[in-house]
């Protein structure tokens, strides 16, 4: 299992502070790494499993308690001896001091505490596989993040170059208008569409501001705190389909999971075979007890000193309760193993779409680089003749909303492949940071 990150820093050094220059993608995680409130709840829950993994909480070694009592009675007294005589007496006092320390050690139960133990261990293996789980989420969502700011920019500047053709369609538009060689209605869907751009470019400006929100929340950062991204196109990674297909069965976060919550079974089973074997323990008590009374027949009685003593239960009949919980064991096993063979199905079934996706965004993204570069050999030629009035509005028009179309139709791709990417590595358990 590995995470290839930045070095973490995120349970020593001191936080990096939020930059209001551009940032990596890499310096993006590390920062959501270190502050990111998800990453450190699953850090509280390994603490948690990590602190109960001890040999005491597992029942291995004895208890000691201590117990202390004064009891002060009052009470009349009429007592009549075998001897005749006889004791009357109103008021009468008695004060009884009792102490002792009472120590249980069992020294053997059938396996138990071993079981228990190695229970305890692979909860801890949980809450580790669960902090490196969210750990790779938070950086998945981190990166889906930032690559939507990068593709939005990449927008913002196709778009910006699609409003400074419009502008000159709408200039030559309305010098032809002026000049009597073409009709106001050419120069007036030049300006209408001139508008639509810039109304566009504006809902870019919006999803940016958005997409930065939910960026600056990952870090942990003021919703409208400033940031900015650095690169400015995608680098896509090449994909072996069959190297991540290996991965899957020791890496993917899931698997590894249900694999624990096998393991988890087995040491149940263990637990519950112990209750049906003897329990051996070794038992103390080390009494402290005295009595004083103004009246009866003992005025003064006190005694202390410890004892031991060996005690065996052997369980013989419980109404079978240990064996309904053994074949219930059992048949939670089995349905925890078609629980991980399904899973393992839909992990190679998600694989596989990813790089479906993956693939079809890649050939796309080729075939659209082209027409972009089409497109503007066409927006080229159309505004020429529209210059030299050997075209119409309409023919140029459609030129450059091929060209407005085959750059977000790339830029588009271009993401989708980045996306699936990264979504094939997190599902082999891990986030590769260009």
């Amino acid at each position: 299992m590995k995470l290839k990150l930045l070095t973490l820093t995120l349970f020593f050094g001191t936080a990096m502070q939020a930059q209001d220059s551009s940032m990596t993608a890499r310096e993006a995680v590390d920062i959501a790494l270190q502050n990111n409130l998800r990453i450190q709840i699953a850090k509280s829950d390994q603490d948690i499993a990590r602190i109960n993994n001890n040999w005491g909480n597992a029942g291995k070694w004895p208890t000691v308690a201590a117990n202390l009592g004064n009891t002060f009675s009052v009470q009349n007294l009429n007592q009549t001896l075998a001897n005749g005589s006889e004791i009357n007496r109103n008021g009468a006092t008695t004060n009884a001091t009792n102490a002792n320390i009472v120590a249980n050690w069992r020294i053997y139960n059938g396996m138990r505490v071993r079981a228990t133990k190695e229970r305890f261990e692979e909860l801890e293996k949980v809450g580790d596989i669960q902090l490196q789980q969210q750990i790779t989420q938070v950086s998945f969502d981190v990166l889906i993040a930032y690559y939507n700011i990068v593709r939005l920019n990449l927008q913002v500047k196709a778009t910006g170059a699609i409003i400074e053709l419009a502008k000159e369609r709408q200039k030559i538009a309305e010098t032809r208008f002026n000049v009597g060689s073409a009709a106001k209605t050419d120069m007036l869907q030049a300006s209408i569409d001139l508008n639509t751009v810039t109304a566009n470019l504006e809902n870019i400006y919006r999803q940016i501001e958005t997409s930065k929100t939910l960026l600056n929340n990952l870090l942990k950062r003021a919703p409208d705190a400033p940031i900015a991204v650095s690169d400015s196109t995608f680098d896509i990674q090449l994909i072996n389909l069959e190297e991540y297909k290996s991965k899957i069965e020791t890496q993917n976060f899931e698997m590894l999971l249900a694999q624990r919550d096998r393991a988890i079974l087995m040491q149940d089973r263990k637990i519950i075979n112990s209750q049906r074997l003897p329990i051996l323990s070794l038992n103390s008590v080390t009494s402290y007890n005295r009595s004083k009374a103004s009246g009866g027949f003992f005025l003064t009685n006190q005694n202390y000193g410890p004892n031991i003593g060996l005690n065996l239960f052997v369980p013989i009949y419980n109404s079978n309760i240990f064996k309904t919980q053994l074949r219930v064991n059992e048949a939670q096993q089995k349905q925890q193993l078609l629980v991980t063979e399904q899973l393992r199905m839909d992990l190679h079934r998600d694989l596989q779409i990813a790089y479906q996706e993956y693939q079809n965004a890649i050939k796309v993204s080729d075939i659209e680089k082209a027409n972009v570069k089409l497109a503007e050999e066409n927006n080229f030629i159309s505004t020429e003749r529209f210059k030299k009035l050997q075209s119409n509005s309409i023919e140029l028009r459609q030129a450059q909303e091929s060209l407005s179309q085959a750059q977000d139709r790339y830029i588009n791709a271009l993401f989708r492949a980045k996306v699936a990417a990264t979504t094939i590595q997190v599902i082999a358990g891990e986030v590769v940071v260009d």
